[in-house]
């Protein structure tokens, strides 16, 4: 089984370098399952980090652009590699194979743990997208908190002590909020691998929202799922996601 994490910006030549995909792909073959390759991909253009609703719609053209490419490249799942799942609905209208988004995954993960779940995020301005994403999912009223680190996506892992330190502290106020469960609001932020640790200090569970994608992709390969036409029905003509008209 071979996974693809696509990633709607190019990190390789951002601050984090072309080594930050090697880690993220490192990471991920290390929680695979047994016969499962995890392949990390970029998109040549798009934002360096999605921090508001702006820069998540600015990915979709390159995530719509790779999607049939990577299905017909042989890849039996897609991961798009940002909490805010940009271009999942209409990713899923062009191909036949799951495309999963790690916030609806992660969220899903976090309603069926407990009953009322908080998100904590890198920065306050991504907080409202986040709300409405949850909203679309029909999740909203599962929702007690969305919280933010108040640290960037790219300072995020030089920082990781402090984000680790101020997890905690949001942690403790979402549970006061009354949240039952966690969701770490970021793929960056999941791949710091904290979260194991953070719900060990809490007592209760906390979803990597790159874990949760990475099983619900093999899930769904393994057993032959795929994105239902009803609710995703590929479009009558053909469409190329780069041009207009």
């Amino acid at each position: 089984m071979r996974i693809v994490y696509f990633l709607p910006g190019p990190m390789s030549r951002g601050p984090l370098g072309p080594e930050e995909l090697v880690r993220r792909q490192a990471f991920l073959n290390e929680h695979a399952f047994r016969g499962t390759e995890a392949v990390v991909r970029e998109t040549e253009n798009g934002p360096a980090s999605v921090e508001s609703s702006a820069e998540e719609y600015l990915s979709v053209p390159g995530i719509l652009e790779a999607a049939p490419r990577l299905e017909a490249e042989g890849f039996d799942a897609m991961i798009i590699g940002c909490f805010g799942d940009p271009g999942l609905a209409p990713a899923r209208e062009l191909v036949d194979f799951p495309v999963i988004g790690p916030g609806q995954a992660g969220a899903l993960a976090a309603a069926q743990m407990g009953q009322r779940f908080a998100i904590i995020t890198v920065v306050d301005e991504v907080v409202p997208a986040i709300r409405r994403q949850m909203r679309g999912y029909g999740l909203e009223g599962l929702v007690a908190d969305i919280r933010a680190v108040d640290v960037p996506v790219l300072e995020l892992r030089q920082r990781a002590e402090q984000v680790l330190q101020t997890l905690e502290t949001e942690a403790h106020a979402a549970l006061r909020a009354g949240a039952d469960t966690l969701v770490l609001g970021c793929m960056t932020m999941g791949f710091l691998d904290v979260a194991r640790k953070l719900g060990e200090r809490l007592g209760v569970p906390v979803i990597n929202p790159v874990l949760a994608a990475l099983k619900a992709a093999e899930s769904f390969a393994a057993t032959g799922v795929r994105p239902s036409p009803r609710a995703y029905p590929p479009p009558r003509k053909e469409v190329s996601p780069l041009t207009v008209g």
